[in-house]
């Protein structure tokens, strides 16, 4: 029983490698498809086989009594389902799917990636979108309409996996209109542009062990050129001078002036300081601490193998450091 069950298991996993190579030689990935005979697929529902053994039936009783009404009802029924099935295959014919802007995100998130839908020459009614369930996942389904001339923006729920960049899985798009005697579809693999960064763990900073580190973990770090550059909200640790006093009085709350010299408290992020971990585990616990940093308000660099990145703060330093966080081991896969 056993062999025949790692049988069954074996046979699914080839058939399932086939149709995945057969589905990527007829539909590669790409950042913009207009649906054509070659990328959509067509079949009866369950109500249009149901509609099928209805007209069987109805030629049958209308041969064996040669009644000429029943057999005008049902040519007339065959009619409507030819009908039907062109207007099913029409309902996704034309229709242009083209990625969105880039999402960026931390492994296992849920985020909502945005597809954009377009036809200058029809509607495009009842349409199912939905991603390529995985296992035991179960695809959240998005019912949308596409005006003629319309250019719509979706936005489908997708939980990030692997770090690295984005890669989702097959879209598929469903339609059932008219009658809901066909069922149409298609299936796509958009290059959809972002980022997935490794999961954060949070955990208290370890001082750096970094063979040659001659900068103390936590020290000083001058930026800028002395000038005012805005408020921002109190934080524990700020200098007292620094308190916008005035505002305060005028009940606005505890808000701290920022200049571009400020001396921020820096700290090094060292991947050696955590010895006995996995690769991955490292690369959570420094995506941790960026953004501990960050929060903190304190001046932070990265020491990896073969990289090291300079000390600073702000969005764009954070993002840097995230991006080579996240893409880390994986150079050679991304060119």
């Amino acid at each position: 029983m056993a062999i025949d069950n790692t049988s069954n298991h074996w046979f699914k996993q080839r058939l399932n490698r086939r149709w995945q190579a057969w589905l990527e030689r007829r539909i590669p990935a790409t950042n913009e498809i207009t649906l054509t005979q070659r990328t959509i697929f067509i079949v009866p529902s369950k109500v249009g086989w149901s509609f099928v053994l209805l007209l069987i039936l109805l030629l049958v009783t209308a041969i064996n009594y040669q009644n000429s009404l029943i057999y005008g009802l049902t040519f007339w029924l065959f009619s409507v389902a030819m009908s039907a099935l062109l207007f099913t295959y029409r309902n996704l014919s034309g229709l242009t799917i083209k990625t969105s802007q880039s999402i960026n995100g931390f492994s296992g998130d849920f985020v909502e990636v945005p597809v954009r839908l377009s036809d200058t020459k029809r509607d495009h009614q009842g349409l199912m979108i939905n991603w390529q369930a995985q296992g035991k996942d179960i695809a959240q389904v998005v019912l949308t309409d596409v005006t003629e001339g319309e250019e719509k923006e979706i936005r489908i729920p997708f939980q990030l996996r692997r770090r690295g960049h984005l890669e989702t899985h097959r879209l598929r798009i469903e339609t059932r209109f008219p009658f809901g005697f066909y069922k149409s579809w298609t299936w796509l693999r958009l290059n959809t542009p972002g980022i997935v960064y490794p999961k954060p763990i949070n955990t208290p900073f370890i001082a750096s062990l970094g063979a040659g580190d001659e900068m103390p973990t936590d020290a000083n770090l001058q930026i800028g050129n002395d000038e005012f550059i805005g408020l921002r909200n109190y934080r524990s640790g700020d200098s007292l001078k620094h308190v916008a006093w005035k505002y305060l009085a005028k009940g606005k709350g505890l808000l701290t002036k920022e200049y571009d010299n400020q001396q921020l408290s820096m700290q090094w992020l060292d991947w050696y300081s955590l010895q006995g971990m996995s690769v991955e585990e490292r690369l959570s616990h420094l995506t941790g601490w960026v953004l501990q940093a960050e929060q903190e308000g304190r001046a932070y660099g990265i020491k990896l193998p073969k990289l090291e990145i300079k000390p600073n703060h702000g969005d764009v330093h954070r993002d840097y450091c995230l991006k080579n966080l996240a893409l880390y081991g994986l150079e050679s896969e991304s060119r």
